[in-house]
């Protein structure tokens, strides 16, 4: 029932942000996990629309971030980085994973938010927390998406569950 729920969603979600979405009314991010098995790496792309991360940035950090124009804040990348390690953290085999933020790429209508793991040996089981936005938007949902290999799972993490367990292979 829940793979069916977030194969639902997810394709809610492709068609919600494939269109040019000024004022949108679902607020919906997709975060992807890769393991990538040649650096053992975590790569974790996350897209959240922008007016969104604003929104949550003021609220956070009282500043006006402007994401991905020709306003935007000196410090934004630095505050969105913070926003995001103290919203989003991953544990592999029970273990905290250490992230590092990358950086960001902004899209028409979305920004591709970037984050990498310290080197880990490839996890049988993680546990995803994910409260990006929950405290901007009671009715947010973030998607994610886990591939190790060609195994992939996704999970929808609510303000009601900011976390999912997931046993590769299961």
């Amino acid at each position: 029932m829940l793979r069916k729920t977030a194969a639902g969603l997810l394709a809610l979600l492709y068609s919600v942000m494939a269109g040019s979405w000024l004022g949108h009314e679902f607020y919906v991010s997709l975060t992807e996990i890769r393991y990538n098995g040649d650096s053992g790496r975590l790569e974790i792309s996350m897209r959240i629309f922008p007016d969104d991360l604003d929104h949550a940035l003021k609220i956070s950090h009282g500043v006006s971030s402007h994401l991905g124009t020709g306003l935007e804040h000196p410090e934004a990348d630095s505050l969105l980085g913070r926003y995001l390690l103290d919203h989003f953290s991953v544990e592999a085999d029970g273990r905290e994973v250490v992230l590092t933020f990358l950086g960001k790429e902004p899209e028409s209508d979305a920004i591709w938010c970037y984050l990498e793991s310290e080197p880990l040996v490839c996890p049988a089981s993680f546990l995803v927390k994910n409260s990006v936005l929950f405290r901007e938007f009671s009715d947010q949902v973030n998607i994610v998406q886990l591939y190790v290999g060609e195994w992939n799972r996704g999970v929808l993490i609510t303000p009601a569950q900011d976390s999912a367990a997931v046993t590769i292979g299961g």
